[in-house]
């Protein structure tokens, strides 16, 4: 028996439109799933640049600390060549002084200078000539000032002159 005029078509399991919707989920959950897998991948990707850059940020702040500590360092020695420098420019000064102090009668054979002595060996045509020409200034420069006389064969004199600064520190 049949009730129907028309023959009746194949019925579909899903519909046309609950095609299209199941077709656009599928897309959306792959969609989805493709943004999350790129999303993974840059973190990962900038937790690995984090790391790096850590690790670079940790060597440049022991670089930093060694360049400090090397500038401390030249800083230093900078200063000890300065004072060195200083030291030697009074020194030369001291010693053209000095120089410019021995008269010409009386000849020096060696000149030994400390910290805070001075020693002189030389030559002076007499005690006289020593003692006001070169022994007198040297009584005004140094504290302490010993001269010994030694007579040659030709009546000139051989002398030593140790003249010393007494500082309160040294206990001299």
């Amino acid at each position: 028996m049949k009730y129907s005029f028309i023959e009746p078509g194949k019925k579909e399991l899903i519909d046309t439109t609950s095609k299209m919707w199941l077709g656009f989920i599928v897309f959306v959950v792959i969609f989805l799933f493709s943004f999350d897998v790129l999303i993974k991948f840059k973190i990962n990707s900038l937790n690995k640049q984090r790391v790096q850059n850590t690790a670079k940020i940790s060597n440049f702040k022991k670089k930093i600390k060694k360049l400090q500590q090397d500038i401390v360092f030249l800083n230093q020695e900078k200063s000890q060549a300065e004072d060195i420098y200083a030291s030697n420019t009074i020194l030369k000064n001291s010693i053209k002084n000095l120089f410019d102090l021995v008269p010409d009668k009386i000849t020096l054979s060696q000149v030994i200078m400390k910290k805070n002595s001075l020693t002189l060996y030389g030559i002076t045509p007499s005690k006289d000539t020593f003692n006001f020409l070169l022994g007198s200034p040297l009584k005004s420069i140094f504290q302490s000032s010993n001269t010994i006389f030694y007579l040659n064969d030709n009546g000139w004199y051989r002398f030593v002159s140790i003249n010393k600064i007494i500082n309160k520190e040294d206990g001299l």
